[in-house]
């Protein structure tokens, strides 16, 4: 009987993976038509240009640079807290995640794991809905180590907007914050570097410069959220960004 069991598990394991190949494909296509639509739009608007005089080769040198600023990123600053950079959260450091309700995830009958979702995931581009770090509470911190060492200037904090929200609301996201740079894993409070409001009204993308003029260099830094927009059970980050430059040696 066990043995039946764990053939059938293999067969849906099986068939889970040629399900994901095939989502894979097709996002991958569906990635290219995008691709296509947007270079044929900024085509479409800078061929009139040909008709008042300007050559061929002037409107091809303005539609490489259309297409390579709708591409850049939206902030247009180095990111040192990317994770992909090298950038990682110091885990000893972090609140714990929140737990969802009602969450866990099942193995046929078996509880496998509760629904968590990393704090990793404030040191990745990605900003689909629910796709953040929620923590319990409206109180909580992250401690970041940077990809280099480096002067910091500012932070960028990202969410979603009401709009794309499955809830119509965003209470979740974080309110009051304040932001500390540490030169080591271990120091506690580190430079005070500012506090700051993400307003739930603004624009989702929201950078913050950092206060003082400190031209101390650091390698870690410390996010501490002090309070969410109403939410009761837990907030959530979707991004964090570090900005500065980089330290001489």
């Amino acid at each position: 009987k066990a043995t039946r069991i764990l053939e059938r598990k293999a067969d849906e394991i099986s068939r889970l993976k040629e399900e994901l190949h095939k989502l894979e494909s097709q996002l991958r296509v569906l990635n290219s038509d995008v691709d296509s639509m947007a270079r044929h739009a900024v085509s479409e608007v800078l061929r009139s240009y040909t008709s008042k005089g300007v050559t061929k080769w002037t409107v091809q040198k303005m539609l490489k640079k259309a297409m390579d600023k709708l591409y850049e990123d939206d902030v247009q600053m180095p990111d040192y807290a990317l994770e992909s950079s090298g950038a990682c959260i110091i885990q000893s450091r972090t609140t714990r995640s929140y737990r969802h309700e009602g969450g866990n995830y099942f193995c046929g009958p078996v509880k496998v794991l509760p629904f968590v979702r990393s704090p990793s995931l404030i040191l990745q581009p990605e900003r689909s809905p629910g796709n953040c770090w929620a923590f319990p509470g409206h109180q909580g911190e992250a401690v970041v180590k940077l990809a280099t060492r480096i002067i910091p200037t500012a932070v960028t904090i990202d969410h979603i907007s009401k709009n794309i929200s499955p809830t119509g609301e965003i209470s979740s996201a974080p309110k009051d914050f304040a932001v500390y740079g540490l030169k080591g894993k271990h120091e506690e409070d580190g430079t005070f570097l500012g506090d700051f409001v993400y307003d739930a009204e603004g624009h989702v993308i929201q950078t913050f410069k950092l206060k003082g003029n400190s031209s101390e260099s650091i390698n870690y830094v410390k996010l501490k959220v002090l309070s969410n927009w109403g939410h009761p059970k837990y907030t959530c980050i979707y991004r964090f960004r570090v900005h500065g430059y980089l330290a001489s040696d």
